[in-house]
């Protein structure tokens, strides 16, 4: 008898490159666990691109076609969930994923509006779908019997006769009864593309977010993978992975608990062995800095911070948020900062209930003063399954909300025979009853300085000597922002260029932002960047493409705010002159000229500055009388990272954009040494520095 086909898909948009890029780790531990329980009754099949979807579709139709849900992806899903019912109605469709309603009324819209679903799977995906799938047995796969049957399906919800059915929710008491999606060789096929390993070590979240779909009371309990899986999966991945230098672990508080100390040796353990992880993503929990600490020493490339989101307690309240305490967070961060190559951060969301212009400034300044090396600043999204997407939340705080096309996640896509445009929808909040939008877009100005003036160590060497001498690197920040006529011409067209993209292409509804973007016209434009862009990530490419004109002007609004202040001295002024040069030799073209070692000359003792961390008072700095000659140079171990991150971010729409963003860019940067050891060669010095 011929085998049931079973296929499970998450999907990523990849007209512009690939906008997910990342193993899909959720589907598969559905897939892991459903070909455990019917692996002789069915043939599971998992896909991650629509071409390869669609090659499977044209060969034959499965009986079962099953897909993630996020909102990235989600629209690209459904076209293909319709496309395939209407060559056979027949074949089962079921989704699952986070994003999805949690308020029945709301549940029943969604579904109305989207008929080609057959079944919606909340919560965790594995038990919903092995009991789906029984159900689907016991009706020989007839899924409108087992609704005219009203039959009641485990963490499920479907429509019958225009009534909402759904089931009783249940979560996996012990994930461990999940096979391994690495150990049994699901993930296999997507280690020869470029895409990012992923590994969760828990399930669950003890916060309750507003605007978090983890944030549901049904979560909150947390759960574990057994030490010996984590380890065993942590070293399959390293021997199997090919040039990618990422590892991300997907659980919601890394290092609040002590079994992510043992998780930390291991990885420590694979850097050693196999140099991998170069890059450790993971959410740092709150409220235990001195064991975030503790595996921030152990392993090497985990970026340490803390989401705040919001410093201002009426913000926090509004969206039922706790943070971590303010001498916690600085713990953690002054231990990030205390080696020379790491990068600390820290996520701030605009917009928020509550939010103002003042109030987003000052976490933006809590930040910085806090000397965190990256600000994410986001704009607020309403995610369905959220609680402030909720109509009670919208109307409490007045929220002000718009649509657009997701950056990245819009295509073309070639579905059984035939081309069908596709884009992702978000809607975003561009005000409140607290926020007006003139003021919205003031800080949306000031989140693109930021990004492109004081994120990712760019100029990381000027803000420790504004500390030294008293001053906040925010009053920096905001005299670039006040005084735009120190912008060269080119400078201004950006900012006037990311203030229209900034307003423009927003609509009222999803349904003006869908017809709009899929315009043939329209979707093209998208599809070649003239559209459509993440307008912050690509407008600091542009003025990170014009180094010389901001690196000008970071100095000028230094020199202007230390005059402000009147500290301004001839000694701070030579000093200056020479640091902007050094400035200019370490990261002038660092992503290009890898194999150069170019020389320059400087008054001042770098190296020892260096080792001070750039925290001194030029005032009291002593100046060579003969200036000393530097060499500076990407080493090997740097121009294979450089080679390695620029391949994988090159197959993403705003590559750049991305890698300057995610990437600790203090591991790119120059090295720079004084020529004086004549017992090595430069290419002895560049190999082991």
């Amino acid at each position: 008898m011929k085998k049931i086909n079973i296929w499970l898909a998450d999907l990523t948009h990849t007209a512009q490159g690939i906008s997910a890029a990342t193993f899909p780790l959720g589907i598969s531990f559905v897939y892991s666990y459903a070909k455990k329980i019917f692996g002789k009754e069915f043939n599971f099949d998992l896909f991650k691109f629509p071409s390869d979807l669609d090659k499977a579709l044209n060969k034959q139709l499965p009986t079962v076609l099953s897909f993630s849900n996020y909102s990235w992806n989600f629209e690209l899903a459904y076209k293909f969930a319709s496309v395939v019912k209407q060559c056979n109605p027949n074949i089962v469709t079921i989704f699952g994923g986070p994003n999805f309603p949690t308020v029945s009324d709301e549940m029943l819209e969604f579904l109305k509006k989207r008929p080609n679903i057959d079944f919606y799977i909340e919560l965790e995906g594995e038990l919903g779908f092995e009991n789906l799938l029984k159900k689907l047995t016991k009706y020989n796969f007839d899924a409108v019997k087992i609704k005219q049957n009203n039959e009641t399906l485990l963490n499920t919800s479907y429509i019958y006769e225009n009534r909402l059915i759904h089931g009783p929710k249940e979560r996996i008491k012990d994930v461990n009864i999940i096979p391994s999606p690495y150990l049994t060789g699901t993930l296999d096929k997507f280690f020869d593309l470029p895409l990012v390993p992923m590994v969760e070590t828990t399930r669950g979240c003890p916060f309750s977010c507003t605007f978090c779909s983890d944030g549901a009371v049904i979560k909150n309990k947390v759960s574990r993978y057994d030490p010996q899986r984590i380890k065993e999966e942590l070293n399959y991945i390293a021997n199997k992975v090919g040039k990618v230098d990422e590892l991300i672990i997907t659980d919601l508080n890394f290092g609040m608990y002590k079994q992510d100390v043992e998780t930390a040796k291991v990885i420590a353990n694979l850097q050693r062995i196999y140099k991998y992880p170069a890059i450790l993503a993971g959410s740092a929990g709150k409220n235990m800095p001195k064991r975030i600490i503790e595996i921030a020493r152990i392993v090497e490339g985990w970026v340490l911070g803390s989401s705040v989101q919001s410093t201002d307690p009426e913000v926090l309240r509004s969206i039922k948020r706790s943070n971590i305490s303010s001498n916690a967070y600085k713990e953690v961060i002054d231990f990030g900062n205390s080696n020379d190559n790491n990068k600390t951060y820290s996520e701030v969301i605009l917009g928020l209930p509550g939010d103002t212009k003042q109030k987003h400034f000052e976490t933006i300044r809590f930040g910085v003063d806090s000397n965190v090396n990256r600000m994410a600043m986001y704009q607020a999204m309403l995610l369905s399954g959220t609680e402030m997407a909720s109509k009670a939340d919208r109307k409490k705080f007045g929220l002000i909300t718009k649509f657009r096309t997701i950056p990245g996640c819009i295509g073309i896509y070639d579905i059984l025979g035939n081309k069908h445009p596709v884009a992702e929808i978000e809607e975003i909040i561009l005000g409140s009853n607290t926020l007006s939008t003139d003021e919205y877009l003031e800080c949306r100005v000031m989140n693109l300085i930021v990004e492109t003036f004081y994120n990712n160590a760019m100029f990381e060497e000027i803000y420790p000597m504004l500390r030294a001498l008293g001053v906040s690197p925010m009053s920096c920040l905001i005299y670039i922002k006040e005084h735009s006529e120190l912008y060269t011409k080119k400078i201004k067209e950006i900012f006037e260029s990311f203030v229209a993209e900034t307003t423009e292409d927003l609509f009222s509804t999803w349904e003006e932002a869908n017809k709009y973007v899929l315009d043939e016209d329209v979707i093209n434009k998208y599809i070649g960047g003239e559209l459509g862009t993440n307008e912050l990530l690509f407008h600091r490419v542009l003025l990170f493409n014009e180094f010389d004109d901001i690196c000008n002007l970071m100095f000028k609004s230094v020199i202007g705010t230390l005059r402000q202040k009147n500290l301004l001295t001839n000694a701070i002024e030579n000093y200056l002159l020479d640091l902007e040069r050094f400035i200019f030799m370490r990261k002038k073209d660092f992503l290009t000229k890898t194999e150069q070692t170019t020389k320059a000359t400087f008054k001042h003792d770098f190296e020892a500055i260096r080792a001070a961390q750039y925290y001194v008072d030029p005032n009291s700095l002593n100046v060579f009388k003969n200036p000393i000659e530097l060499d500076f140079f990407h080493n090997q171990k740097q121009q294979e990272l450089i080679s390695n991150q620029v391949k994988l971010y090159s197959a993403h729409a705003i590559g750049i954009g991305k890698m300057l963003q995610r990437t600790n860019m203090k591991l790119m940067f120059r090295h720079f040494v004084r020529p004086t050891d004549n017992s090595k060669s430069t290419h002895e010095i560049r190999k082991h520095s």
